[in-house]
Formats: C-alpha cells, structure tokens, sequence
C-alpha cells in the first residue's frame, strides 16, 4: 500500500483516543499495530490521561502519547463529580490543540471518557472519525457519539438494537493481539512446568485479577484435585496472590499460578478449559483461541455489560455462564470436572467459538479506517 500522501508528500498519520483500562486501550493497539504493517511510514498517536494503563502502555511502546485531562465519573467518591464539568470544557479545549498539533488522517476512539471529547471535536473539527465500541451493552460514549462519527464498529451483533436506525453502523468484532505460538499443547504445558498430557485448567480475572473468581477457586480447588486429574494455571491479580499462594501450598506442582501472566497466548494454548469474567477482549481471545469457558460476569460492571457479553457466548454454545448471584446455590466444582471430563462437549464448544470468532478484526478495522482516510485532506485543515 502506498505510505504516503501522493499530493503532499505527507505520511500517513492516525490518532487514537480511548484508555483508562486496558478494555479500552489494547484495542486501539491492535488495530495501530496493523495500520503499521499495512503503512510501514504511518505516524501513530494516542491521547489518554496521566492516570489510565496508557501512562505506562504506551510511552514503553514508543508511540507519541498526548494527555488529557478529564476523567470519568466516580461512583463511590460522588463529591469529587462536581468538578467534571469543568474537566470536560478544559478536555474539549485541549484535544482541540491536539487535533491542530497533530493534524490526523483519520480519529479513531475505542471507548471510554478519554475518547468522548476527542471524538466529538475531531466530528466538528471535521476529521474522519471511527468508534470501535467492544461491548454487548454499548458504553454511554459510543451511544452519544454514534449519530456523527463516519462509523461505529460492534464488536458484538448484541449491540446493534441500539442502534436502529443508523447507517454507519457495522459488526466488525473486537481485534486482539497476536495469539500465535508454535508450541503444541503438551509443550505449552511443559513450558508452565506441568504435566504435558493432563487437563489443564486457565483460570484468571483480568489484568487486576477477581476476587470473586480467587475466593471460588480457593474454595473448590481441594474437591477438584480430589475428584478428578486435572491441572490448573492460576492468574490470581496482585492484590490477592498471597492469599492464592497460601491457598495452593502443598499442591505446587498440579498449580503453576503468578499474579500477572505475561505469556498468555501460551497459557491459551496449554489451556483445555478456561474460568475467567466476561470482558470483551477476553472473550475475543477465548474465541479466537476456541476454548470452552466458565464465565463468572464482573456484577458491577457499567451497565452490566459483562453479563450481557457472557450470555451472548452460551446463546451460541461456547460458553457456560455463572452469575455472582447464583454462586451460592449452583455447584461450579462439579460443573468444571464435568466438562474436563468431557473431551466431545468441550470440543463442540470449541468449535462454536472458533465459529464465531472475528479472527480478521483488526485488519478489518484497520482496513475502515484506511478507506476513511480518502475522505480527509489535512492540507485544508
């Protein structure tokens, strides 16, 4: 593909707005990281805040970070709301001089408060905009931003009721890293230092890890050990390792567990089942990697949207699904030994899955937002 402007001699260059989490953030890296393997000059940019994963993600990736000073709404310190509004204007003022430092081809926001004003100055500063909205439940920036950005892509078809109506509208899944590895099963399992040919469970939370899912694996793990053959790889989050790695004493080499794992397309491939939440991007690698999972959905989520993410897996048969509310009167021991013991459920499972995974997302994004860029012409702006 061409690399430059023919007019102008000027490089392609793109401007990414969404963080906070890393929900929000490694999507808007996947989708650069093919931009740059379809324009090897392209210039990447972001925009976030100095409290978001950006502030460390992206500075170590070296691509330009430019910070904003807004943040999102606090459910627990509610007092600290009053000066939102004031964040917001001096948020739309700043990412205005972005915009003009910048001078992208194209703005595309991947969701949360960081990408909302960004997205709506890019919109009336007229810049091609694109939202990549993850979620089942859209979040309230993406349903606001909709009616004037160029284009919304789903990552889920759940999303598209609320969107009746629109045009630019598309379902184009969540894009996620490259989960490639040239290990098979039994050497991905040897590589966490456990047996090559037994069941081997994935369990873990998200980046901060669950306590919900720790408490629960403490809980069940000595009847699992107990009743069936299987091993377990057991990401617990900081905040509770010491709590998992006393819970795990005297079982060490049936459990390799670490607080982060940092290898993870390994750990899908060791990984026959997989216990974890109901992210996005988390179900996207689940898909994509066609692993039967145990979804236990974060309540608390915004909107509930992990919920309505997770049930869009069972509708389709890939995953089964356990409310926080249900842990109490269900038996999740006796449902994961089941389907460990289950080699033909669990592979139907993981053909659904890989059936409705998006494996081609991020080229696909990639590809919309190179086609926006024929609309814009920063030598006018």
């Amino acid at each position: 593909m061409n690399t430059k402007d023919e007019k102008s001699g000027i490089k392609p260059r793109y401007l990414f707005a969404g963080g906070g989490t890393g929900g929000h953030l490694y999507p808007a890296i996947a989708i650069a990281q093919k931009l740059c393997e379809f324009e090897p000059q392209a210039e990447i940019h972001f925009a976030g805040t100095s409290r978001g994963v950006e502030a460390r993600v992206i500075p170590e990736m070296g691509f330009p970070l430019h910070l904003l000073s807004v943040r999102g709404f606090a459910r627990r310190r509610f007092w600290t709301n009053l000066a939102l509004p004031f964040r917001l204007i001096g948020s739309l003022g700043q990412s205005t001089a972005i915009l003009r430092r910048v001078r992208p081809d194209v703005v595309i926001g991947t969701g949360g408060y960081v990408s909302g004003p960004m997205l709506f100055m890019a919109h009336l500063l007229g810049y091609p905009t694109l939202i990549q909205e993850q979620n089942s439940y859209p979040g309230v920036t993406t349903r606001l931003l909709a009616r004037g950005v160029d284009q919304v892509h789903l990552g889920f078809a759940g999303a598209l009721p609320f969107f009746k109506g629109r045009k630019n509208i598309s379902v184009t899944g969540n894009p996620v890293r490259n989960l490639e590895v040239a290990a098979t099963p039994a050497e991905a399992r040897r590589h966490f230092g456990l047996e090559p040919d037994k069941p081997t469970l994935l369990v873990f939370g998200g980046s901060q890890g669950a306590r919900v899912i720790n408490e629960l694996m403490i809980k069940v793990l000595p009847r699992l050990l107990a009743e069936s053959d299987l091993q377990v790889i057991w990401s617990s989050g900081k905040w509770n390792q010491d709590m998992v790695r006393q819970a795990i004493v005297g079982c060490e080499n049936q459990v390799w567990m670490t607080d982060f794992i940092t290898e993870m397309p390994m750990a899908y491939r060791a990984a026959d089942v997989v216990v974890s939440r109901a992210g996005a991007l988390t179900l996207a690698e689940i898909n994509v990697c066609g692993l039967p999972a145990i979804l236990i959905p974060f309540a608390a989520a915004a909107g509930n949207h992990q919920e309505a993410n997770a049930l869009a897996l069972a509708k389709n048969g890939s995953a089964i699904v356990i409310l926080e509310r249900e842990l109490a009167h269900r038996d999740p021991a006796a449902e994961i030994i089941a389907l460990l013991n289950d080699p033909g459920r669990r592979a139907a499972m993981g053909r659904m899955a890989r059936e409705s995974a998006f494996v081609s997302a991020s080229a696909d994004l990639a590809r919309a937002v190179l086609q926006l860029k024929s609309k814009g012409n920063r030598e006018k702006r």
